[in-house]
C-alpha cells in the first residue's frame, strides 16, 4: 500500500503552484456557486500522487466503502481507500497496452471499465483476472469518437457511456449517450439521448463555455445526473433523460482538470482532478447535506 498523502514538500509545493494559479486567474470562491446540499468551495483534499497522476475515472465500491479508480496510462483497477488514506492495487494487468481507460462503473460482482473509443470492457470479479477472462465490447469502428464518461443507470438497467466528442455530431455541438443493454450485453442501435451545446450554454447563461463531458454519475438519492466538464471547469446537473436542468462554473483553482466523480450512497460526492500544474492528483470529499426539500 502506498500512503495518499506525499512528502510534505511535494505537498508545499504543489500547494504554491495552487496559489500562483489562482493569482494569476483572480478566481475567488465567492463568485461560485454550488448545487444544493454541497459546498464546492470547501473541498476535503485527498492527494492521490504519482501513480494515480493521470486519473481519469472513479466508481464507489459498496462492498468495503472504498473507491475504485483508473487512469490514462495504466491497464490495472485501483483501490483508494478513503478512511485509512491508502492506495492499493484492485487488480493485476486486465486490459491491453495503450487501452486508453477513461472511465469505470461496479455492478454487483463486476466491473465495467470504458476505454476512449467506445469500448466497454467486462472484467468479473474472481478470484485470479486477467486477460483472458475479460470480454471486450465496441459500440463503432469510428477512430474520431472520444468517450470519458460512463455510468451506470438501474432505471434503464443498463450503463451509458456520454461522447465527450463524437464524429456524427461534433459540428452541430451534440453529445450522444448510447446505452449499454446489461440483459442483452449489447448496445442500442438509437443514442439514449443527445446534449447540445446550446442546452448548457443556455442554462449556465454563458455563450462561451465549452462542453466536453469527461465524468459522470447519477446521484443516488436526487437521481439526477452530474456531468462533469474539464474543459470550462463546469458541473452540469441535468435529468436521467438528458435535460439540463442546472449548471456551475467550477474554480480552476480547486478542480484544475476533474476527470471523475462518485457517489457514495448516502450522497457524498467525490471528485478526482489529474495533476496539473505540476502538481499531483487529488481527491476532493464533498459530504452531503440533505435540505427538507431532498428528503
Amino acid at each position: 500500500m502506498k500512503n495518499l498523502f506525499q512528502a510534505a514538500c511535494h505537498v508545499l509545493y504543489a500547494m504554491c503552484i495552487v496559489y500562483a494559479v489562482t493569482l494569476l486567474t483572480g478566481c475567488n470562491n465567492d463568485n461560485y456557486s454550488s448545487p444544493e446540499g454541497y459546498d464546492l468551495t470547501k473541498p476535503q483534499l485527498m492527494n492521490l500522487g504519482k501513480v494515480l497522476n493521470e486519473i481519469s475515472g472513479l466508481t464507489y465500491n459498496n462492498d468495503n466503502n472504498t473507491l475504485l479508480a483508473v487512469s490514462d496510462s495504466k491497464e490495472k483497477i485501483f483501490e483508494i481507500n478513503i478512511e485509512r488514506r491508502k492506495l492499493k492495487d484492485f487488480t493485476e494487468r486486465v486490459v491491453g497496452t495503450r487501452s486508453d481507460l477513461e472511465d469505470l462503473v461496479k455492478v454487483d460482482s463486476v466491473v465495467f471499465l470504458l476505454a476512449s473509443r467506445g469500448m466497454i470492457f467486462k472484467v468479473p470479479l474472481i478470484k485470479h483476472i486477467d486477460t483472458s477472462a475479460v470480454v471486450k465490447y465496441e459500440l463503432s469502428q469510428d477512430a474520431k469518437n472520444d468517450f470519458e464518461s460512463m455510468y451506470y443507470d438501474p432505471s434503464a438497467n443498463g450503463l451509458v457511456i456520454l461522447c465527450k466528442s463524437c464524429a456524427s455530431g461534433e459540428a452541430e455541438g451534440n453529445h450522444y449517450a448510447y446505452r449499454f443493454n446489461l440483459l442483452t450485453s449489447s448496445f442500442d442501435t438509437d443514442p439514449f439521448f443527445v446534449i447540445n451545446d446550446k442546452d448548457v450554454r443556455k442554462v449556465i447563461k454563458d455563450d462561451n463555455i465549452k462542453f466536453a463531458p469527461s465524468a459522470a454519475a447519477i446521484h443516488p438519492i436526487t437521481k439526477r445526473l452530474y456531468i462533469l466538464s474539464s474543459a470550462s471547469n463546469l458541473l452540469v446537473i441535468a435529468n436521467i433523460h438528458g435535460q439540463v436542468l442546472e449548471a456551475y462554473h467550477l474554480n480552476p483553482s480547486n478542480f484544475p482538470q476533474a476527470e471523475g466523480i462518485a457517489f457514495a450512497p448516502n450522497g457524498d460526492m467525490y471528485i478526482s482532478n489529474e495533476g496539473k500544474y505540476g502538481g499531483h492528483a487529488t481527491l476532493q470529499v464533498f459530504p452531503y447535506q440533505q435540505t427538507d426539500s431532498k428528503k
